[in-house]
């Protein structure tokens, strides 16, 4: 039988694994989009490799801080997201979405610490209204109606690939936290048509049309999704060797970031890519695992978020890169180009090696 320290290792070291295999894609793929920018060819390899070394800094810090502290501080955590939500729109516009605080030395997505803030939200409240999740009024629409403030304000930056996580998540728990099926269902109801009707107007119209036929406007919305499947499919078992793709000299736009698994699979095949994928399932089992076997409640709901939130963000990433999705800004986690998301996923396994060290030491 594993245990918890075991699990523990696992988790860290497939994280590990994940983050260098990403660092080592970034240095290859990021050098060509710094030459376009006029930057040096280190540019982007650089500010991600200080994100990964201060991602590990806030790891350690969070695996060293007892989670009674954020339940204890929950609300104070959701306030502060709240506003650093509304701030964001005060914030100039980049390519058309109002989605980070800009600061002299650093810049950041709220919305990362949203995911963060919904998980431990939920957990805390499913865990303290466990007998009240069956009705609709003292339950389950006071836990929906602040999730649900946190993913309009994403939503309206506009990003909804974030939101469609933060809602799926949030329902996965409230159905594992006890929630009625009937109240889950009637909410999606409610909520689907809206999410519906906005993909139907402006940019996202085209991002569905392009996803459905990319060849009706190969030089306009199908064009990245064309690139894509291009990279993929000539990267066949083996790939074409690491540095040696084509689709990101210029072809492939965001290469680094919200398409680096096509990069990879032209790089390195199907080997790659099924290496990379084995690493992600392996590292969302162990953490279920950790989740399930859990003594406390609310650590199990929690480490369950947070290991959903990386599965659904990853395979979301995949998805897109296959065609099997409208094109969405969604990075691959610990893999693609992003100082917040790499910070916020490595302050996430933090938090989950803590809850298991602190089970480990109820035994």
């Amino acid at each position: 039988m594993i245990n918890l320290r075991d699990i523990k290792i696992q988790i860290l070291i497939t994280s590990a694994l994940l983050v260098m295999i990403g660092l080592a894609f970034i240095y290859t793929t990021g050098s060509v989009q710094s030459v376009r920018l006029g930057k040096s060819e280190l540019y982007f390899f650089v500010k991600q490799f200080i994100s990964v070394g201060l991602g590990f800094f806030i790891l350690i810090m969070a695996y060293n801080t007892p989670i009674s502290l954020y339940r204890k501080n929950v609300m104070l955590i959701f306030f502060i997201t709240l506003v650093l939500l509304i701030t964001v729109y005060f914030m100039p516009a980049i390519n058309g979405a109002r989605r980070w605080i800009v600061l002299p030395i650093y810049s950041f997505q709220p919305s990362e610490l949203a995911k963060f803030t919904a998980v431990l939200y939920l957990a805390h409240y499913l865990d303290k209204k466990t007998t009240k999740m069956i009705d609709f009024a003292k339950g389950f629409l006071p836990a929906t109606l602040l999730v649900g403030l946190l993913a309009a304000l994403i939503l309206f930056e506009p990003d909804l690939g974030t939101t469609v996580i933060i809602v799926t998540v949030s329902f996965s728990m409230l159905l594992a936290g006890g929630a009625r099926l009937l109240h889950i269902f009637g909410m999606v109801g409610l909520i689907l048509p809206i999410l519906m009707s906005m993909m139907l107007f402006g940019y996202r119209k085209g991002r569905i049309l392009s996803f459905l036929d990319p060849w009706e406007d190969r030089f306009g919305v199908g064009y990245q999704l064309i690139q894509s499947l291009a990279a993929v499919g000539s990267g066949g078992p083996i790939g074409k060797g690491v540095g040696n793709s084509t689709q990101k000299l210029f072809f492939l736009p965001e290469a680094h970031t919200d398409f680096i698994f096509a990069i990879i699979a032209e790089e390195t095949g199907m080997i790659g890519t099924s290496i990379i994928t084995v690493l992600i399932l392996f590292l969302f089992r162990v953490q279920l695992k950790a989740a399930f076997d859990h003594k406390d409640r609310f650590h199990r709901l929690l480490i369950f978020g947070l290991a959903l939130t990386f599965f659904m963000q990853s395979f979301i990433h995949i998805f897109v890169v296959l065609g099997l999705l409208p094109t969405k800004g969604i990075t691959l986690p610990f893999i693609s180009y992003g100082g917040s998301a790499m910070v916020f996923t490595l302050f996430s396994v933090g938090v989950i090696l803590r809850s298991i060290e602190e089970d480990e030491g109820k035994k």
